[in-house]
C-alpha cells in the first residue's frame, strides 16, 4: 500500500475520533436531552461513519466484500440514528420531560399536546 493512502486512512481515523469525542463532550457538557442528543446524532453520525471509513478504504483494493459491508454500514448508520434520535427526541418532548431553563422559545408547543397524566400512570 502506497504511503500517501496510508496517511489519508491515518488522517480519516483521526477525524472520525475527534468527532466522536465532541460528540461525547457534549453528551456530558449540553444542559438537556434535545441538546445532547442533537450533538450525539450530528457528531456521532459523522464520527462513526468516518471511523467505519478507514478500514473500507484499507480493504478497498483487496478485499471488495469487506469495503462493501462497510460501506453498507456507513449507509444504515446514515439511515438509522438520525431517525431514532428524531423519534427520542419526540417521546421525550411529548411526555413533558423538562427543557433548561435557558430555553426562551419553544416552537414545538403549538403542533404537539403532552401525554396526559393519566396515560402516563397507566404504563
Amino acid at each position: 500500500m502506497p504511503p500517501v493512502t496510508e496517511i489519508i486512512i491515518a488522517a480519516v481515523m483521526i477525524v472520525g475520533t475527534f468527532f466522536v469525542a465532541v460528540a461525547s463532550i457534549g453528551l456530558l457538557r449540553l444542559p438537556d436531552v434535545f441538546c445532547r442528543m442533537h450533538a450525539v446524532s450530528k457528531a456521532g453520525t459523522l464520527g462513526v461513519s468516518l471511523l467505519i471509513l478507514g478500514p473500507v478504504l484499507f480493504f478497498f483494493t483487496s478485499e471488495w466484500g469487506m469495503a462493501l459491508r462497510g460501506l453498507l454500514a456507513i449507509g444504515f448508520q446514515f439511515l438509522t440514528t438520525p431517525a431514532a434520535t428524531h423519534l427520542l427526541s419526540r417521546a421525550a418532548y411529548v411526555t413533558d420531560y423538562p427543557l433548561t431553563e435557558r430555553t426562551a422559545v419553544d416552537e414545538l408547543e403549538q403542533f404537539l399536546d403532552s401525554v396526559p397524566d393519566e396515560v402516563v400512570g397507566q404504563e
